[in-house]
């Protein structure tokens, strides 16, 4: 037999037996001296370490290294022997890499060595799997909208219970057994510790113990008795008091079913109107009973449009074209598009994404499906896309007429932006902090704050930066505001409802004027109204931790006032007098319209210069005659 290690020591295991207690112990106190001539050693280099720094030697050498002995000097690593040239040691480099972590952070994330561009993609994503879950929760429950139910969870939510089926209620208690497991792990691991410590670790007196506590004995409910020892209720149907608990959930489950209602189906076109819109639509059908609408089910329909925007948001934000367009087209259709108003900006941000990503037919499929619509975003895009198809593509069935007369739809809903898009540069210098209100994206229509987002958006995907990238777009509006505000004839041959006016343009200093009143009221009133909740709830802590939270609302004043400032330079700068020019017309098909519109401004500028010069003729005779008498 060869003569192994394994071999020699046969006979000694045999003899031997198990270890003994004490064995441990000797162990224990083996290890025990080992650890107290560590610290020993690390004790006498820390004082050795403060008498060189006494001494001014800035020599730092590391601790464990330090022996009874100096530590030599080392060797480089071509002097070192071959068994030496061994490489670092990178088993607990994520360990150490761990500590310096902070708290609610994922470790992977703030470890990886990636991008800027990298990380927001991946949170984007992660939001994005967030509000997919919540939509896809509240789409369900109103699918099958049961009353009853939805009553307990009012209730109970009235008196201040937690709704189980919440999203925020799954995360919270996700957290919370996050939390608990973390604890349990490590007590688990800290009693193993012991149990170690104490019998040793190839004991199995821990594993028995474990095995106990994993494998209880089983109790009186486990038990299969057959015969005489069953039930009589599981044998006889006597007892009158007995209820089948299948047949009473077949029943409950029939009564519910004819309960659940599909608010999907039974509400689509009304999820933004609340209860007194909805009254007021019932009682425009009084006389007709089948035309009685179901009511709407609020917070939760607009919450779900607001969901469904967010994701369309998100979608779009990483450039899945398709999946946001799904998005808000299904806002569209729950919302409803007969309205003139929209609660949420679907709308406006589905005729931008059709505008960037050169998608003229949707967008003009689009802004007829929302014809009463007043948003700058939809009106000026439509005689954006207007102007491109007249004067750019040339295409059938498109003409300057069209243009201006969506043109003029569009000033009407929103005068400012006609201004903005005619002098950019005179407004960019007399505009400031802008850019709260281009991200905020929320400003009411016909607005001078949706104006100021519409015409401060230097993005080119959208508002101002869409039209600069346009030729000859800004000087085809400027010279549409000049050609009517140095016109004397306001309606012209025309239907005065089609062409724009002078006064569709004057109109911005009352428009401006009731806007500053309307924000000084509510502004006042907000006030009265905060000082009044203080004196009456000041111990309510609740309600002044929510009056905290609220937003502050732009301030419409500051903006107001930046505006009617840039007007006042144009005006005394007198580019309202200067002749609109037609050099923004290209193509040669249109250069009969070009040239007429230059004969009708050559004429109207001759007829002004021929008074002025039958002015100064009249006035030279005059003096003439007055210096000969």
């Amino acid at each position: 037999m060869a003569k192994t290690k394994s071999n020699r020591n046969k006979h000694r295991r045999r003899d031997a037996g198990n270890w003994s207690n004490a064995d441990h112990e000797n162990r224990m106190a083996t290890r025990i001296a080992s650890i107290q001539k560590k610290r020993d050693r690390k004790q006498r280099a820390l004082l050795e370490q403060e008498e060189q720094q006494n001494d001014g030697q800035q020599q730092q050498q590391p601790l464990e290294q330090y022996d009874d002995k100096p530590p030599a000097a080392k060797k480089l690593k071509h002097e070192q022997p071959l068994h030496q040239k061994r490489n670092k040691n990178y088993r607990n480099k994520h360990a150490r890499l761990a500590q310096h972590v902070p708290e609610n952070t994922y470790k992977h994330t703030h470890l990886a060595h990636d991008g800027y561009e990298q990380i927001e993609s991946s949170k984007l994503r992660l939001a994005t799997s967030q509000i997919q879950r919540q939509v896809t929760a509240l789409k369900e429950r109103l699918e099958e909208w049961d009353p009853v139910e939805e009553g307990k969870l009012a209730k109970a939510e009235a008196e201040g219970l937690v709704d189980e089926t919440s999203m925020e209620h799954k995360l919270k208690l996700h957290a919370e057994h996050r939390k608990e497991d973390a604890m349990a792990r490590a007590k688990a691991q800290s009693e193993v510790v012991l149990l170690h410590a104490k019998h040793g670790v190839n004991s199995s007196f821990h594993r028995r113990k474990h095995n106990l506590k994993k494998h209880a004995r089983p109790g009186p409910e486990t038990w299969k008795l057959k015969g005489a020892a069953r039930p009589a209720w599981e044998v006889y149907d006597f007892d009158t008091r007995y209820q089948d608990p299948h047949m009473k959930a077949h029943e409950d489950a029939n009564a519910r079913a004819r309960r659940v209602k599909n608010i999907m189906r039974l509400c689509k076109g009304r999820f933004a109107l609340d209860d007194d819109e909805m009254d007021e639509t019932n009682n425009s059908n009084e006389g007709d009973n089948s035309k009685k609408l179901f009511p709407t089910p609020q917070p939760l329909c607009r919450r779900y449009l607001s969901l469904l925007t967010q994701l369309g948001s998100l979608q779009l934000e990483r450039k899945n074209y398709s999946s946001a367009r799904k998005a808000f087209l299904e806002v569209l259709e729950l919302e409803g598009t007969d309205w003139p108003y929209s609660i949420t900006n679907a709308r406006n941000q589905l005729m931008n994404m059709y505008m960037s990503t050169n998608r003229p037919a949707s967008a003009r499929k689009l802004w007829e499906r929302l014809d009463n619509d007043g948003s700058a975003w939809i009106r000026y895009s439509a005689a954006l896309i207007e102007y491109v198809s007249w004067n750019l593509l040339q295409e059938e069935g498109s003409t300057a007429e069209s243009a201006e007369r969506l043109l003029a739809k569009a000033i009407r809903g929103n005068v400012y932006v006609a201004f903005f898009l005619g002098w950019p540069q005179m407004f960019e210098k007399a505009m400031e902090y802008t850019e709260e209100l281009v991200e905020r994206g929320d400003s009411p229509s016909g607005s001078i704050l949706e104006a100021i987002e519409y015409g401060c958006s230097v993005n080119e995907d959208k508002g101002l930066g869409m039209w600069a990238g346009t030729d000859g777009s800004l000087e085809w509006v400027r010279s549409v505001i000049l050609k009517v505000l140095n016109s004397d004839d306001e309606n012209g041959d025309a239907n005065p409802e089609d062409k724009l006016v002078k006064a569709d343009l004057m109109i911005w200093e009352r428009k401006l004027a009731t806007e500053e009143e309307d924000y000084e009221r509510e502004r006042n009133e907000k006030e009265q109204m905060k000082a009044y909740e203080e004196t009456n709830e000041s111990d309510n802590e609740e309600s002044s931790h929510r009056e905290e939270d609220d937003e502050e609302e732009p301030d419409s004043l500051m903006y107001a006032g930046m505006f009617r400032t840039a007007m006042d330079w144009l005006q005394d700068a007198g580019e309202f007098l200067q002749a609109p020019t037609y050099d923004f017309i290209s193509s040669e098909d249109n250069a009969d319209e070009k040239d007429e519109a230059k004969d009708m401004t050559a004429n109207q500028t001759g007829n002004e210069h021929g008074l002025d010069g039958s002015d100064k003729s009249g006035s030279g005779t005059d003096d003439s005659s007055e210096s000969e008498e």
